[in-house]
């Protein structure tokens, strides 16, 4: 039996993120790590510094101490320090936010990104313009932060932080052929047959563990 680590900067991700990877790879042990200053310390000092890079690289020589057999990042402002993890850790690690930027790029040229929190906002932009480079594609990408979506969520006002948020993805959707959710955390917003709208809006956490379930089967630490 595989063991995959799952590494999360918030708690409220691990619970659907678990459940995705049940579903998708029942046979897979799950090991959950969590350090949720970490977003904290990115946002006050302006982005990753070597104190988290520290902790980042603790986390993953404990997951190889835990014996995984494979690491996945779910959180976006934290996934450009995939291969400094795996570098220092020597397990695979994987993006959950890589196969949404592949298939933002495949869906449209014109791409609205949406976050709460700048730390999580840039870093989904780069990896975007990154796999359009792969591509070969020209692309545009709106921006755009609700940040007082963040400030509701955190007062504990989660039904304001869900207007907020379906406001501006009305916004976005009136220009763009394709939005981004670029938190794990967000993915809640599109769930339900009830979510209209008439552009696809892409979320990380199954097109992620999907895609890190095709590495597992070609790496041969999964089988159905």
């Amino acid at each position: 039996m595989a063991t995959l680590a799952l590494l999360h900067t918030g708690a409220v991700v691990i619970k659907p993120i678990n459940d995705i990877v049940r579903t998708l790879m029942p046979h897979v042990r799950i090991v959950n790590f969590m350090d949720d200053g970490i977003v904290a310390d990115i946002f006050r000092d302006n982005g990753i510094t070597d104190s988290v890079r520290r902790r980042l690289i603790h986390l993953g020589q404990s997951a190889a101490e835990a014996k995984v057999d494979a690491l996945v990042i779910t959180c976006s402002s934290i996934s450009e320090m995939a291969s400094t993890v795996a570098e220092a850790s020597g397990l695979p690690v994987f993006k959950i936010d890589e196969a949404m930027a592949e298939e933002a790029v495949r869906q449209g040229a014109h791409i609205g990104v949406l976050a709460t929190l700048p730390t999580t906002l840039e870093p989904t932009c780069r990896l975007i313009e990154s796999k359009a480079r792969d591509a070969g594609k020209t692309i545009v990408i709106r921006k755009e932060l609700a940040h007082e979506a963040f400030k509701q969520l955190a007062q504990g006002n989660a039904d304001a932080h869900d207007q907020l948020l379906r406001a501006a993805l009305d916004e976005l959707a009136a220009t763009e052929d394709v939005i981004v959710l670029a938190q794990a955390s967000m993915a809640r917003l599109i769930e339900g047959p009830s979510f209209r709208l008439r552009v696809p809006v892409l979320a990380s956490p199954l097109l992620g563990m999907k895609l890190v379930q095709t590495r597992l089967r070609e790496r041969g630490l999964m089988v159905d």
